[in-house]
Order: structure tokens, then C-alpha cells, then sequence
């Protein structure tokens, strides 16, 4: 089965250069006959540049979203306007619609979804929530999540903090989701941000699926990571022999491209707007 996964918007601009880029990330994958989406960055612009790529939304029969950040949630409320959204379901972890903020000092600003549980009903989308750890969507695609938090230099941020009982708590990202998609090759590890901590998630991948990663695409959120946490979480990365690793979106910045392209060598590629890979 061939997997053809493209980047249709992250941060930064790749060679086509008529694509929009933002501060966001949506993937299209098409795993055989099957395409979904994860995520759908923070505007309508993924949709745009599907069209301008060729790609079909209309044969998109689940569409992932990673976690309820706006960066990562917010082009849905422009695809679910559209007639074709109907055709899809749209796959959440319990959770996603609470209400996100980042605080600082004495303030809070909204970072959550731009749209509600009931607008999503009222289009007539059906909404599948996942409460298993692993959960097949599509043929040979998963939603995996309940990391195990086992890392101990992976902890979370308490800026980023969620509306529960009335009261803003710290956000411990229980509706985080990544998708595992079932390659010839190994198993296509998709992420969105990875606030529960890169390693927790892959060694919750290699826990429950007992195969070899192949691919490791997406958002890490080592933008936050001090040199110390970098350097084991390349060495981590060595120590798994993962032959391909395109990770962007809340990666970091060009220092910590350049350093991670130094030590990951030939396995990394700067994952921006418009790439696909293809197994």
C-alpha cells in the first residue's frame, strides 16, 4: 500500500512559493484508498492550498485535530462550512472542546478552538470521540494517546492552562492525539505539537504496537528546550535508528535546525508547507 502524506501549511515556506504558510500545521494523508486530515492549521488557508496542490478534501473521510489549540484547529471552522465536510467525521479526544488559555503574569489569552461542540452537530458532521489509548479510524490508520509521562525532563509548561469547573488549572493535555499510520516500511509516526514530550510519545508508540518506526513527521515543541534537553532528545532519536525524521511547526527555530540537522545528519528534512513524503 502506497502513503503519500503532504504538509499543506506549517510555519515556514517551501519551494511553491504560491502557498500560504502560518503559524500552524495540517497534514493530508492517503494511506491506499483512504485520505484523512490531522489537523487543519490556524485558518482556511490548508484548504486553499489543497486546491493549488491538487488534492481532493472532498475524499477526506475523518479528520483528526491533534489537541485544542487554535494553531492546530482553527482552519476546521472554514472546512466544516463547506458542503464537503459533511462527508467526513470529524475523530477528537475527550477534552478537546474545554476551553485553552496561555497565562502570563496577570493575564490569559484565548488559545483554544474557534468553534463548539454544537456548531459541529449543527452541520450535520458526526463527531467521534476516542477514549481508548489506541484506536484504528481508518484502514491502517490510528489515533494513539494516554502517553505514559516516563520522561522526566518532558514536563509541561504551566502557562498553558484549560477551563475546568470554572477554574483555569494546568492544561495536562489529555486530549492530545498523534496518528500512527501502518507503512510497508514501519509505522508513519504524525504529531501535532507533542506537549506530553516527544520520547513519552514514542515510547508509548513502540509499547503498544511492538514495530519499527520508520518515519517521525511533525510538531515537537522542543522550541522550548534548553541545550541539554535538545542534545538527549537527538541522541534518543539516534539511539531508535528512525530513518526518516521531518519535524517543524513548534520545533524551534534555525539554531535548533542547524543543530538538529548536525546530528541527525542524512534522517532529517525540514518538514515546511507543501512537502510530501512518500513511502
Amino acid at each position: 500500500m502506497k502513503i503519500d502524506i503532504t504538509t499543506l501549511v506549517e510555519n515556514s515556506s517551501g519551494e511553491h512559493l504560491q502557498l500560504a504558510s502560518e503559524h500552524g500545521l495540517s497534514f493530508y494523508v492517503r494511506a491506499g484508498e483512504t485520505s484523512v486530515l490531522f489537523d487543519t492549521g490556524a485558518s482556511g488557508h490548508f484548504m486553499e492550498n489543497a486546491a493549488l496542490l491538487g488534492l481532493d478534501l472532498g475524499a477526506v473521510s475523518k479528520v483528526l485535530i491533534s489537541h485544542g489549540h487554535y494553531d492546530h484547529s482553527g482552519g476546521y471552522r472554514s472546512f466544516m462550512e463547506k458542503e464537503i465536510a459533511g462527508k467526513s467525521r470529524l475523530v477528537v479526544k475527550p477534552g478537546f472542546f474545554d476551553r485553552k488559555y496561555g497565562v502570563k503574569a496577570n493575564s490569559a489569552e484565548f488559545l483554544g478552538n474557534s468553534f463548539t461542540e454544537s456548531m459541529v452537530a449543527a452541520r450535520g458532521i458526526g463527531i467521534e470521540v476516542v477514549d481508548e489509548d489506541v484506536r484504528e479510524v481508518a484502514s491502517g490508520v490510528y489515533s494513539v494517546s494516554g502517553f505514559e509521562r516516563t520522561c522526566p525532563m518532558e514536563t509541561l509548561n504551566p502557562r498553558f492552562q484549560v477551563e475546568r469547573g470554572g477554574k483555569l488549572v494546568r492544561d495536562d493535555f489529555c486530549d492530545e492525539q498523534a496518528m500512527v499510520v501502518r507503512s510497508p516500511k514501519g509505522l508513519i509516526v504524525i504529531l501535532g505539537c507533542s506537549h506530553p514530550g516527544l520520547i513519552n510519545i514514542l515510547d508509548s508508540v513502540k509499547k503498544w504496537f511492538n514495530e519499527k518506526i520508520h518515519a517521525v513527521l511533525g510538531g515537537t515543541h522542543l522550541v522550548e528546550a534548553g541545550q541539554d534537553r535538545l542534545a538527549k532528545t537527538m541522541a534518543y532519536l539516534i539511539s531508535q535508528d528512525i530513518p526518516v525524521i521531518g519535524i517543524s511547526h513548534c520545533s524551534g527555530g534555525p539554531e535548533h535546525r542547524r543543530y538538529m540537522e548536525s546530528r541527525l545528519q542524512g534522517r532529517f528534512f525540514h518538514n515546511s508547507t507543501g512537502t510530501q513524503f512518500s513511502v
